[in-house]
């Protein structure tokens, strides 16, 4: 792999840590605090859903769940967002779901 290449790799990587850094305490504040401010959840899941690891996946997903309880037409509207724009990740976590349940 090309060095400059190999180097803008981890620069993402560390982007992505540093956005899931800051994501993962406002969830967490979110949920905690049952904030039901609909603009105030819906950014944070804007910003979580463009951490592409497993970590930010995992984030978006918890605070949707929590979002399904304040307000389920918006929250299916942003797990279409998920399923589309990481469709492999999605797959794999139904996947797993499916065999954690046999």
């Amino acid at each position: 792999m090309d060095d400059r290449i190999k180097k803008l790799a981890e620069e993402l990587a560390k982007s992505y840590e540093t956005a899931y850094n800051l994501c993962y305490p406002q969830v967490e504040y979110i949920i905690n605090n049952n904030i039901t401010d609909i603009n105030i959840i819906e950014h944070t899941l804007d910003q979580v859903l463009d951490i592409y690891t497993e970590e930010g996946f995992y984030l978006f997903l918890k605070l949707l769940i929590y979002y399904r309880s304040i307000n389920p037409e918006n929250a299916k509207d942003y797990l279409e967002l998920l399923i589309d724009f990481r469709p492999s990740e999605y797959i794999d976590f139904v996947k797993k779901i499916g065999k954690k349940q046999k």
